[in-house]
């Protein structure tokens, strides 16, 4: 990347786009075109590429190029495992042929990496099978039965322990778990009170005087504390109209 111009690609971009909000540090490195590998890894040369001296920025422009090597090494050990974990430990009808490129002596890289790759693209393109065997990973039946189970929570079935684990994990999984969860303990209350208005409603019954009651369903839908399980005094009257009255 250095050798083809990103240096320079990157000086051009902070000059006619970036100058300003760059030197006020406002630029958003987690949005947009600058969570690009480069941007962030060269901010303090690109900020002070035009006042510091030139060891300073020799220095700095060191720095970058460390860190971005870091980032780069990062990112594609990454990518080689997410590709290994989505494709390669998955095997079923609908995965694609993942084929390796050895890259780790940068002096045959025509001859490993670039006329394989040729290859293997120029085959695709005209519907033929590449000369050069994908990947395979031999699954271990012992480590991961491919024993289907149905999900009740999810209605899905999922087909493997390892990947029944995975789900079980899931995102999707443990909020259906929890709304299932909700749903239990309201119910869970609902009979209780239910249970505790029936009690209320068949020992005010022995002292009642005319048998009139709210139903079990009111006790039910109303807090503990305000239960209208209680016997109703027809005759009873608002403390305001008594008062009225006796005046």
């Amino acid at each position: 990347m250095l050798q083809m111009g990103l240096i320079k690609e990157l000086q051009d971009f902070h000059e006619r786009y970036n100058a300003q909000l760059v030197a006020q540090s406002d630029q958003d490195y987690q949005h947009g075109i600058f969570q690009s590998i480069g941007f962030k890894e060269f901010h303090e040369y690109l900020v002070t590429m035009d006042n510091s001296n030139p060891e300073q920025k020799k220095v700095l422009l060191q720095r970058g190029i460390e860190s971005l090597k870091q980032r780069t090494q990062k990112y594609a050990k990454k990518q080689n495992k997410w590709v290994k974990n989505r494709f390669l430990k998955r095997p079923g009808p609908n995965v694609p042929s993942v084929y390796g490129l050895d890259v780790t002596d940068v002096s045959s890289w025509n001859e490993n990496v670039l006329s394989p790759a040729i290859q293997i693209v120029s085959s695709f393109i005209q519907g033929r099978l590449p000369i050069i065997e994908p990947m395979k990973i031999a699954s271990d039946n012992s480590d991961n039965k491919r024993s289907s189970r149905l999900c009740d929570l999810c209605n899905r079935i999922i087909i493997g322990d390892q990947e029944w684990a995975a789900h079980t994990k899931s995102k999707s999984h443990l909020h259906h778990a929890k709304k299932r969860r909700k749903l239990e303990e309201d119910e869970r209350a609902i009979d209780k009170r239910k249970l505790e208005c029936s009690r209320d409603t068949e020992h005010l019954q022995h002292g009642s005087s005319d048998g009139t009651f709210h139903s079990a369903a009111d006790c039910v839908y109303n807090k503990p504390e305000k239960r209208l399980c209680a016997h109703k005094d027809t005759n009873s009257q608002p403390s305001e109209i008594s008062a009225t009255n006796k005046s």
